[in-house]
């Protein structure tokens, strides 16, 4: 299991939010839909905030390469 974990919300229009939460969970964070069209990283949107961006890219990387 992972040792950093997160808390991330995902975007609630994003195609695949309930299947990559549900991946994210299985990883060992706590992964939720949000209610907004922006997506979160420990409480940090990755629209704003570049260390967030390239934690959920690098987890949607794996999500989608595993």
């Amino acid at each position: 299991m992972k040792t950093n974990t997160h808390k991330i919300e995902i975007a609630v229009d994003h195609a695949e939010a309930d299947e990559f939460c549900a991946w994210l969970n299985t990883q060992g964070h706590t992964a939720t839909v949000g209610r907004s069209t922006g997506n979160y990283v420990d409480g940090d949107w990755t629209s704003s905030d570049q260390a967030a961006g390239d934690i959920l890219n690098g987890l949607w990387d794996d999500y989608c390469n595993g």
